[in-house]
């Protein structure tokens, strides 16, 4: 099983649906100015349609400022081999929709157990958060540790992932039920994608 879970903070998002709905904001803006030709208020219309774009804009310069801080601590080579020994969850809420509706998001933090190079002695740190349960996914508790410039950022590399999902795991504790929100998970994308494709089908050729 190939697994690419980043933590949270590295996460883009759900960028094509954003640019998808700008697609069909604007199809249908230009549509209605082939029709009905240009008039003020629909000004406030083309700049309404921007913030969306906005928001994948900044959705990805987010995850690929923090990318580029993975990727500064590995080059900076400060490795170590660590062991996993436990996992923490904290759940803090956030808020989506147009309506901001409130919701809670489970965010999971690995503890992993590392050396001291020069002294021997063991002590525990924490990974970045992770929105998926990547503990569910790890065949092996071993992983490498990278640290970046300051010493208080920890990156982990070199995860060992199961083959299959039903295989066993690093920890045999309680199963936990999963949520699973339409507006985050993978059908909720694809329905609204097969909806705005229809809707710009619809503005474009369907006149």
């Amino acid at each position: 099983m190939r697994k690419k879970i980043r933590p949270a903070e590295e996460e883009i998002g759900n960028v094509l649906p954003l640019l998808l709905f700008s697609l069909v904001w604007y199809a249908a803006i230009l549509g209605n100015l082939a029709s009905s030709g240009f008039h003020s208020f629909m000004v406030l219309f083309l700049v309404a349609g921007i913030l969306p774009l906005y928001t994948a804009a900044n959705s990805v310069r987010r995850a690929l400022f923090y990318r580029r801080q993975r990727a500064d601590a590995i080059a900076l080579g400060r490795a170590q081999n660590g062991k996993i020994t436990g996992v923490t969850r904290q759940v803090v809420p956030y808020r989506v929709g147009r309506h901001q509706t409130l919701q809670y998001q489970r965010t999971y933090f690995l503890q992993v157990e590392v050396y001291d190079p020069d002294t021997g002695i063991p002590h525990t740190v924490e990974s970045r958060g992770y929105r998926k349960p990547i503990h569910r996914y790890l065949a092996s508790d071993r992983v490498k540790v990278y640290s970046d410039r300051s010493g208080w950022k920890y990156y982990l590399e070199d995860f060992q992932w199961k083959e299959h999902r039903s295989d066993p795991g690093i920890f045999n504790g309680p199963q936990e039920y999963e949520e699973m929100h339409l507006e985050s998970g993978m059908l909720g994308q694809i329905l609204f994608i097969i909806l705005l494709l229809l809707m710009l089908y619809e503005i474009c050729f369907a006149r």
